[in-house]
């Protein structure tokens, strides 16, 4: 639990320093894929082992099934620091018969006064790290590197022998994770988005080396997610202060509503942007207050008139290739949809 409330203090105090012009916090929900790292166990081995345990020709082929796949959720809670890095708490369970039996097997067993078999198996895993991430228009890529634990159990209490069973029986392992990958987002509103695919290397640390001769002391395991990100927090917020460029060029603010901005002179050149409006053309396009215009499709912008002047020979509605800087420093693109003026 200290590791938690470390965690939850460290995201606390990034928080403070949270840009205004990102959320502040993104909560995610939905679907998740598990594909599990047998170390090599399949149904054939399974079948194997069983004739050399118990004679050969106990366990005929296709005795055993192994299923490597699990369906399930996955949740995570993110924290913004800036434009670019954030931190994560990731949360994900999954759901399997990781071993199945025929049915010449389950008659067998039941002869035998033993019923209840296969079991189920659950899979949990909680993980925090950093994640990096860039608005790119609708589309946010991002990439995270999380550590925790992964802990799986098997619930045997449905198991009984002669007809008896013990309630509440679970066999479970707790192991060290962590897990590598990234994903896309894409806007659907102003605080809404889907999350159109998360895919993780799961790394756990399961060690049944010592009971299973063969079985490697680790798992390469592979995690796939989808779903919905609601955002929440302060971003793209047109009531604060109006900034004023600094130096000779010092001028108002002016409105380029097709963009949903208002301009100012920067000092650089170019029309940096004062404030945004939340639904606006730029805002959904991934550009941010402090960010220059400096082109727009072929044509150079040094002032906010330059830019008002070549935005007002293209008809609402169309598509136009924009050019700036990031806080007057990265030089990046994106294609905007013009608003109505």
């Amino acid at each position: 639990m200290r590791h938690v409330y470390a965690c939850l203090l460290l995201c606390s105090a990034l928080s403070a320093f949270a840009q205004q012009d990102v959320p502040k916090a993104e909560v995610f929900g939905g679907y998740s894929y598990l594909h599990i790292d047998t170390e090599g166990v399949t149904g054939s081995t399974l079948d194997t082992d069983c004739n050399s345990l118990l004679g050969a020709g106990t366990c005929p082929p296709g005795s055993f099934g192994v299923h490597p796949s699990a369906n399930g959720w996955n949740a995570s809670a993110q924290l913004n620091a800036t434009r670019f890095l954030g931190i994560k708490a990731d949360f994900s369970g999954h759901y399997n018969t990781p071993v199945t039996i025929s049915p010449q097997i389950t008659n067998s067993l039941t002869q035998l006064g033993i019923t209840g078999l296969p079991p189920k198996a659950t899979s949990y895993s909680y993980l925090f790290g950093p994640v990096i991430f860039q608005s790119k228009g609708r589309y946010k890529p991002f990439a995270h590197a999380l550590f925790g634990q992964n802990s799986i159990g098997t619930n045997l209490s449905n198991v009984k022998v002669g007809g008896i069973g013990i309630p509440g029986l679970t066999v479970s392992d707790t192991a060290f994770a962590m897990a590598f990958g990234g994903g896309v987002d894409v806007k659907l509103s102003g605080r809404i988005a889907l999350r159109a695919g998360q895919v993780d290397y799961l790394y756990t640390k399961h060690d049944f080396s010592s009971g299973v001769p063969g079985v490697a002391s680790h798992q390469n395991n592979l995690r796939a997610s989808v779903g919905i990100v609601f955002q929440f927090g302060a971003a793209h917020q047109m009531e604060t202060p109006q900034p004023q460029a600094h130096g000779a060029h010092a001028t108002a603010a002016i409105p380029i509503r097709t963009l949903g901005v208002y301009v100012v002179q920067a000092d650089s050149g170019g029309a940096q942007i004062a404030e945004l409006s939340p639904h606006g053309a730029a805002a959904l396009a991934g550009l941010h207050p402090g960010d220059i215009i400096n082109t727009v499709n072929e044509s150079k912008v040094k002032s906010p008139t330059e830019l008002a002047s070549v935005l007002s020979t293209i008809a609402p509605g169309s598509k136009v290739r924009i050019v700036f800087a990031i806080h007057g420093e990265w030089q990046s693109e994106a294609t905007v949809t013009l608003g109505n003026p």
